[in-house]
């Protein structure tokens, strides 16, 4: 992960312990919810278009964002799929099922879990990441 990333993570870790959170599989998301973001070439500047489309033109952010797409718009495939590709990577390596649903959910907005435990912590989570 970038070292930016890596940062964000600390701040939504420390975000929801300071709010009183101390479910492992919580936090363990918390550290791990953008890493699928280091499976390719997301740069700054995809970074800085991707927060100004999602405020201005969200319809062209999911057009560059769809998959099969190469060269500069790379980067927004890679940004639109680094939940799933994050939790994939957080099940391979032995992350518990919960933790794996809570990045994969992570930047849904529509998610709604059937269990009334994860629906809370994936709202603990989206709203920590939103802060940060």
């Amino acid at each position: 992960m970038s070292a930016a990333d890596q940062r964000h993570s600390l701040d939504v870790y420390r975000s929801l312990l300071a709010t009183g959170y101390t479910n492992r599989d919580l936090l363990v998301a918390a550290l791990l919810h953008d890493v699928g973001k280091a499976e390719g070439q997301l740069h700054l500047w995809h970074r800085v278009a991707v927060v100004l489309l999602r405020k201005w033109w969200p319809t062209m952010l999911e057009r560059l964002g769809r998959d099969g797409a190469q060269g500069w718009r790379a980067g927004f495939v890679v940004h639109r799929r680094h939940p799933e590709l994050g939790a994939e990577l957080a099940r391979a390596a032995g992350c518990s099922p919960l933790t794996v649903s809570l990045i994969r959910h992570h930047q849904d907005a529509t998610a709604d879990p059937a269990d009334p435990e994860e629906a809370r912590l994936l709202a603990a989570l989206q709203q920590a990441d939103g802060v940060n």
